[in-house]
Formats: C-alpha cells, sequence, structure tokens
C-alpha cells in the first residue's frame, strides 16, 4: 500500500423513513430551487448588458450574494443545511468557468422536478457528518439514517475522514456518496502491453486474442419493456402506476448495475495485468448521430469503458495510449503490413494476399492497434 493519498467516492445505500425521505427530498428540492433562481438571475443580468461591451462576470461570490438575498424571501431555504445551498453557487460557478474554457460544453441548463437524478451535496463542518456501525447522522436530518454496503467500505468510512456527501434520489433509490481521502493500492508493474479492439457484436478483443462477450441483457430489456408498457396503459398518479413503476425502476437499476458490475471488472483486470493500454479514438459522439447505430452505441457505453480505463491508469501509474481514429487496423496485415482495401462491413476473416495469413478481423486490429500504440508511446 503506497503513502499516497487518493479521493474517492464511497456510494451507501440509504433506507430512510417516510420522515426522513421529505426531508431528503426538501433539501433536494431547495437545491434545484436556488440553481434555478441564480441561473435565471444570471440569464436576466446577460440579457440587460447585451450589445454592450460590458459582461457581466459569474462567479461564487455574486451567486453567494444572490443566495443572501433569496433566504430573506423565501423562508424555507433556511430550514435546508447551510452548504449545500453554498455548493450550488460553486457548481454553478464552475460550469460557467467550464462553458467559457471548453468549446464542447454549452451554458448551464435549468434543472427540472421530471429528472430522475437528483442530488445536494453537505459539507462536512465540525464533524457534523457521523458514521456509526449500521447509521449515519446528517445535518438538518434529526434521527440516524440506516445504510447499507460492504464490510470493506464501512472500515474506509470509519477509518478516513470525510470531506462531504452527496445525497441522491434516483429510480426510487436514495443513496449517500462519502467523499473521502484514502491510500493508493497501486499495482505492480508487469511489463506487458496490450491493444484493444472495441466492437459491437463482442465487446472487446485483445491483442492476445482473447474475447470479451458483451453483457447479457436480453431478459433484463424485456422486462424493462414489459413495465414501460404497463405504465403506458395506467393513470400516471394512480396506485397501479406507482407499482408498475417501481417494478420498471427495480429492473432499470438492474440492468445499469450489470454494465458497471462487467465494466468495472474488466478494467480493473486490464490495468492491473497490463503496464501499456493501446486503443483507437473513436469519434463516439460522431457515431450516435448515425440512427443505425445510437441504439447499440449507447447500450455498450463505449465511453465508460474509456472514462474508467483513463481513471484506473491514472490511479494506478499505468499508460493508455489511444491510437487515430483514422488508422486503419482492420486492414493492414499484422504480419507482412499488406493493406487489404477490399475488405467488407462485417467480414470477420480474410486472407493476406501477399503473405497467405488468414487474419481475423477483431484479432488482426487489437494487434496493429498494440503496435501502433508503442509506436506513438516510444515517440513521447
Amino acid at each position: 500500500m503506497s503513502d499516497e493519498m487518493d479521493l474517492v467516492g464511497l456510494v451507501v445505500r440509504l433506507y430512510p423513513t417516510p420522515e426522513q425521505e421529505e426531508i431528503i427530498k426538501q433539501n433536494i428540492g431547495n437545491a434545484r430551487f436556488v440553481w434555478n433562481n441564480l441561473l435565471d438571475a444570471q440569464n436576466q443580468m446577460e440579457a440587460l448588458f447585451q450589445g454592450t461591451q460590458y459582461i457581466p462576470y459569474p462567479n461564487y461570490i455574486t451567486f453567494n450574494r444572490y443566495l443572501n438575498i433569496m433566504k430573506e424571501t423565501y423562508s424555507f431555504l433556511e430550514e435546508s443545511e447551510s452548504s449545500s445551498l453554498q455548493q450550488v453557487c460553486r457548481d454553478l460557478g464552475k460550469a460557467y468557468r467550464k462553458n467559457r474554457k471548453e468549446k464542447r460544453v454549452g451554458k448551464p441548463k435549468y434543472k427540472s422536478k421530471k429528472n430522475p437524478k437528483d442530488a445536494c451535496r453537505i459539507q462536512q463542518n465540525n464533524n457534523n457528518i457521523k458514521i456509526h456501525k449500521n447509521t449515519v447522522k446528517i445535518p438538518t436530518i434529526d434521527e440516524k439514517i440506516h445504510y447499507r454496503t460492504s464490510k470493506e467500505y464501512k472500515k474506509l468510512l470509519k477509518e478516513n475522514k470525510i470531506n462531504h456527501v452527496t445525497l441522491k434520489y434516483h429510480n426510487g433509490i436514495y443513496s449517500a456518496s462519502f467523499n473521502t481521502k484514502i491510500h493508493k493500492d497501486i499495482y505492480k508493474k508487469t511489463n506487458e502491453h496490450v491493444g484493444i479492439d472495441l466492437g459491437m457484436k463482442t465487446l472487446a478483443t485483445l491483442s492476445t486474442g482473447l474475447k470479451i462477450a458483451n453483457v447479457d441483457l436480453t431478459y433484463v430489456e424485456s422486462m424493462i419493456k414489459k413495465y414501460q408498457k404497463q405504465m403506458s396503459r395506467r393513470e400516471p398518479g394512480s396506485n397501479r402506476y406507482y407499482k408498475s413503476q417501481k417494478r420498471y425502476w427495480n429492473w432499470v437499476n438492474t440492468k445499469n448495475n450489470k454494465i458497471k458490475d462487467a465494466y468495472h471488472k474488466f478494467t480493473h483486470f486490464l490495468v492491473k495485468k497490463y503496464d501499456l493500454i493501446c486503443m483507437e479514438d473513436l469519434n463516439i459522439e460522431g457515431m450516435r448521430k448515425n440512427g443505425k447505430l445510437s441504439t447499440k452505441l449507447q447500450r455498450i457505453a463505449w465511453g465508460k469503458i474509456l472514462r474508467l480505463i483513463k481513471d484506473k491508469c491514472r490511479r494506478h501509474g499505468k499508460a493508455l495510449q489511444q491510437v487515430g481514429r483514422f488508422f486503419p487496423s482492420s486492414q493492414i496485415c499484422h504480419k507482412c503490413g499488406y493493406r487489404y482495401t477490399n475488405l467488407k462491413i462485417g467480414q470477420e476473416k480474410w486472407n493476406c494476399p501477399n503473405c497467405h495469413t488468414v487474419n481475423d478481423r477483431d484479432i488482426n486490429a487489437a494487434i496493429n492497434i498494440l503496435n501502433e500504440g508503442e509506436r506513438l508511446f516510444n515517440q513521447l
């Protein structure tokens, strides 16, 4: 175990009472209300100065002053934990900074009650967030909330200092994400390299010849469709609609958990076994615009795999090298370097006219990605 510390978010499942649910919902609702009002005030300010050289600069100090005025007008905001509303000011200021620095990031948008993801963040002040064996004490909630998690997470929560907690409500489930610093458990160096070719029929093919299958979600997705149909036939807000919605949420959560579990295990295996991981720099956003591919891409979630690999490589001191998206990895014979331009979409194998090697399309692509990735990495 290393002496270095790493910031992580430890997520636990909460089981609040009906009274505690109301308090959590109120805190989340107040955070959303403050966000929308601050955003509205900023938009009005920008409209007022439109066409002039002066552009009002949105930041935490300005938003915090707005917040103080709002508290005088809306008394119900006093019932929220003060740090959760101040955090909204920080988050909105950060969103505007990202908008100015990165062209891809758009302006902050209003938050809706219909959005299934709701959250609020509470800062740790004077040890006001306390972890017990099976319960957690959170500000503004009088009684302790029951929670469940693994023994490992319980140990980490008790041994390490908590910076803040994010309360979430998603698909009928309450959870808490505790931000804390833990000791890095860095993987040992293996001096092994691997190339990865991501696909649709097969999730990933490694240059070693190993093929990783897609997560089988056939039954789960059929149940999701079943309860979607039930909900469409029932009156929104009725008891029968609520029962169908609850079952629908359960199956959606099951699907998300299956994907998350499989992807974490796959990326854990990669980063632990290999020191250099080579992958293609795919234009995922552009591919999503293709109507024939968008549904499959949404199910496979290549972006999620890439984010996990990047994060784990950074954490464990491993290297990720991406190959250019226009590199013809499938067309080049890895044995002799001949480029076969007649390769058709869906063709799984092809014979090299030069050296007569029978190439498996995916394995051949993974080996070429490895070779190109190593070449680019050695130039750095």
